[in-house]
């Protein structure tokens, strides 16, 4: 595509994506990162004039230690920011694992890197004041036996909290939803059973939708499988759809489609969209077909599902529909390959970059599905956990070594920086309020001037 071509259609791109982005605020810095991704689970942030070096002695405005193991990212409200993190206790002898299915359904399947429901675990939440760093308040939420094993790579502590400003939210799938105010006071917890997934431990986060919070509870292959909606403030149940995907980590997404609301939950077997206020299903399409991890992404008036454990695969759903929609043209594009196991795919203005598990990026016109590259390098060796945040123009990518590699957004690949805070990252970061929130490994950094 010539230049001055791309450039107008960039700009009727944005004008589009203004009018179908997921529910989120248009204008204005974001002074909130309250979930998964933070507004509207895209990980874009509207702040400008943000810091995009840093060391571990050089814009790090404070760090703070945060005991325990958990990849739960930073979420931000106002003065608040809450996380999760897991202790291991006491080990109990000869305690076993639930009886998982392999891919055939059949019992007895071991994952070679399950591991810990030998030993006690207790679940806790922090609240960390964002201007000071300093720790307000930390509440113990479960200690006792696990339900289930998980990876050695992942914590019990891995579903990033949400809040709507009067409570905070902390999921631990078969250990329940435990809601806070922000004063540290236990308001309700709700036990939904166990939830297993192969012995590979807890993922999917959870998202508010008006009174509800709603969560994706995707098991083993299927059997057991549901998605529910609790009302916010007592904890009640105020819908349940089971469904029949096997195990996934993904969040759903919330979107808006012309007159009305969408719910859309990735799934191997087939990607639904859900109406948000009832649990009633509005449309179905191709699945993933590899078990979903990363979380689906949205503007154009398209929803954009990746994965890429068994196979890499992303697609671009049009919202909208109704019924079964599979192999229909509303399955706008298809691109297999580039795909990550883990990181989430991030969509910045027209561009929909994909990135591997080892930071190869690709980047796609997000309304034609054209690539524009593909192998875009991070300029040292590294593995991902974390998922791209954006900003001003830049994209921000999170190795397990905890650089972070800024990126030029647009069609052509860049790195204009490396920047480092000294420790492992598996948290994906938050950015609210003029700072760079990052979790490593022992400590939470806010990035920017003291």
């Amino acid at each position: 595509m010539r230049p001055l071509i791309r450039a107008a259609a960039a700009i009727g791109a944005a004008a589009l994506c203004l009018a179908s982005l997921p529910l989120r605020a248009q204008n204005g810095r974001d002074s909130n990162w309250p979930q998964w991704r933070g507004p509207g689970g895209l990980g874009v942030s509207s702040d400008t004039g943000l810091p995009t070096e840093w060391t571990p002695t050089t814009n790090i405005a404070w760090k703070t230690e945060i005991p325990g193991r958990g990849h739960s990212s930073p979420i931000v409200w106002g003065d608040r920011i809450f996380l999760t993190t897991s202790f291991k206790g006491a080990e109990v002898p000869g305690r076993k694992a639930p009886v998982h299915m392999d891919f055939n359904n059949r019992p007895g399947y071991v994952h070679p890197d399950a591991v810990d429901i030998e030993f006690k675990h207790s679940m806790k939440v922090f609240a960390i004041g964002a201007k000071s760093g300093k720790i307000l308040w930390e509440r113990t939420a479960y200690d006792g036996l696990m339900y289930d094993d998980h990876h050695r790579k992942n914590t019990y502590a891995s579903p990033t909290m949400a809040t709507d400003g009067l409570l905070a939210y902390a999921f631990f799938e078969s250990l329940g939803l435990y809601a806070y105010d922000f004063e540290g006071a236990l308001k309700w917890h709700v036990d939904l059973g166990g939830i297993i997934k192969a012995g590979l431990g807890p993922g999917t986060s959870p998202v508010l939708y008006e009174n509800l919070v709603i969560l994706q509870c995707d098991q083993e292959m299927g059997a057991g499988s549901f998605i529910v909606a609790l009302d916010r403030g007592t904890g009640k149940e105020v819908w349940r759809t089971p469904r029949t995907n096997r195990r996934s980590w993904a969040t759903p997404l919330l979107v808006r489609a012309g007159d009305h609301d969408e719910l859309v939950a990735s799934g191997a077997e087939a990607v639904i969209a859900y109406d948000p206020a009832t649990g009633r299903e509005r449309w179905r399409a191709n699945g993933t077909q590899s078990h979903p991890i990363p979380s689906p992404v949205a503007g154009h008036g398209l929803v954009f599902m990746t994965a890429g454990s068994q196979a890499k695969r992303a697609l671009a759903i049009r919202l909208g529909g109704s019924g079964d929609l599979t192999d229909s043209p509303s399955i706008v594009w298809r691109y297999n390959k580039g795909t990550a196991y883990v990181p989430s795919p991030i969509l910045y203005g027209r561009y929909l970059y994909l990135m591997t598990d080892t930071g190869l990026l690709t980047c796609l016109d997000a309304v034609t599905g054209e690539r524009l590259y593909e192998g875009g390098r991070v300029p040292v060796p590294a593995t991902f956990t974390a998922s791209a945040v954006a900003f001003d123009d830049r994209i921000l990518l999170t190795s397990e070594d905890g650089d972070t590699f800024v990126i030029k957004a647009g069609p052509v690949h860049e790195v204009s920086r490396t920047n480092s805070v000294g420790e492992p990252v598996y948290a994906s970061p938050a950015i609210a309020n003029g700072r760079i929130y990052i979790r490593g490994e022992h400590h939470l950094f806010a990035i920017g001037k003291p």
